[in-house]
């Protein structure tokens, strides 16, 4: 019976680090330069994270980015049309269906939050893989370590890469001769899923070639996330055997277990 997480406290500002930085940028406007110029400058920004969203549902193809993509549109218009103090001000009788949209839209992204929807899963990956392991001797060593092999065929990989990505499981990344899935923490969804960089070297990831074969890696970084000195062999094979086993469930049409047993790892929608 599992007790208590394998891992450290995470204190990174993860899903809330979007909506502080937009309180403290629109703060400073408004003291500095007014209640006019802060609502612009957040339209402004609001429209960066618009793009943002657009970039991420294109990337992933997970639907659910559609809601913060309208989300972030609508408070475009909302701050550029408030009556009195929107840059384009319109009657405050014309803006009460914008209100109202807001509301919604709003409800939409507190479900979306707490079922996770658009909760990127690299910490719940470690989280399970750890729960394999019991040892605590050897440490870290910067070498992939061959896992096992698996049997597929072009459509079923190809739907089992749709799946793991769009659900935000593993970032993958098409080689030559192999795929790749980059395990992806929240706070650390934007580099390569926005595409700002393609190097996965320090990341946590699986690979799979042509042949089938799997093979696993956990960073050092990651390594360091675990409060015991794991044993580093053991943990790396959990981890290529966590990916073998969402395969062998994917093509059994069990893709919903997959989903339940990850949102059952760790409470936090945020970290």
């Amino acid at each position: 019976m599992h007790s208590g997480s394998k891992l450290r406290p995470d204190f990174s500002p993860g899903g809330i680090g979007q909506p502080v930085v937009i309180l403290v940028v629109f703060c400073f406007a408004w003291l500095l330069f007014g209640i006019t110029y802060a609502f612009s400058l957040l339209a402004l920004i609001y429209g960066v994270y618009a793009l943002i969203s657009l970039t991420y549902l294109r990337r992933t193809e997970n639907l659910w980015y559609i809601a913060p993509f309208v989300f972030q549109c609508s408070m475009v218009l909302f701050l550029l049309l408030a009556p009195e103090i929107g840059i384009f001000a319109i009657p405050r009788s014309s803006f009460a269906p914008m209100i109202l949209l807001m509301i919604v839209l709003t409800a939409v992204l507190i479900y979306i939050m707490f079922t996770k929807k658009l909760k990127w899963r690299g910490r719940e990956i470690l989280e399970l893989a750890a729960r394999q392991v019991n040892e605590t001797s050897n440490g870290f060593t910067e070498r992939p370590r061959p896992i096992d092999k698996i049997e597929f065929n072009t459509t079923e990989f190809r739907g089992f890469v749709l799946f793991i990505k769009s659900r935000l499981i593993f970032w993958t990344i098409e080689e030559q001769d192999r795929y790749v899935f980059v395990t992806i923490s929240m706070g650390e969804e934007y580099r390569l899923p926005l595409g700002f960089s393609s190097d996965y070297s320090e990341n946590t990831w699986v690979s799979v070639d042509k042949e089938g074969n799997v093979s696993a890696q956990i960073s050092k970084k990651d390594y360091m996330k675990y409060k015991e000195t794991l044993a580093f062999d053991q943990l790396t094979d959990a981890l290529g055997n966590l990916f073998i086993d969402y395969f062998e469930r994917y093509k059994r049409g069990e893709g919903d277990r997959i989903m339940y047993e990850l949102n059952a790892a760790r409470s936090n929608p945020f970290s």
